[in-house]
């Protein structure tokens, strides 16, 4: 499993508490707005139709139907198991399917912060973490 998978396996987790980003077959009635994006998206990525599959999926982004976040979680997840030399031969890289997450984490309004080091002190000027226990013993 590489990185750009495993960050699409986090996000089904979190987002959907779903173990896994690849969505079971008939998991949508076929002639369902989500059951064609879904079965157009899987063909246009089997034909190496990656930039065309992305742009659909882009255009059927709708912020009161989340579950298009899922099937854009499925088709990253798919197409970050490609090779590079399939990557190359479908004019796209790995650079394109992190930007492309970040896309689609930004429309559904999903802020995800990664720290590079975890342990690293915060800043004074960081925002507070209002879901973070109070500190214990200071002014309330």
């Amino acid at each position: 499993m590489n990185q750009l998978y495993a960050l699409t396996q986090f996000l089904a987790k979190t987002m959907f508490k779903k173990d896994s980003p690849i969505i079971p077959d008939n998991a949508f009635p076929p002639q369902s707005a989500p059951g064609i994006v879904l079965t157009r998206i899987r063909q246009l990525t089997a034909e190496g139709k990656i930039n065309t599959a992305e742009n659909f999926l882009f255009d059927a982004f709708d912020k009161k139907q989340p579950v298009f976040a899922a099937i854009g979680l499925e088709f990253y997840a798919r197409v970050s198991e490609m090779d590079d030399a399939a990557l190359e031969a479908a004019d796209f890289s790995r650079e394109e399917i992190q930007e492309g997450i970040r896309d689609m984490l930004n429309f559904y309004g999903v802020k995800i912060q990664v720290r590079k080091n975890p342990n690293a002190p915060v800043p004074p000027n960081a925002p507070v973490n209002v879901m973070a226990d109070k500190p214990k013993g200071g002014a309330k």
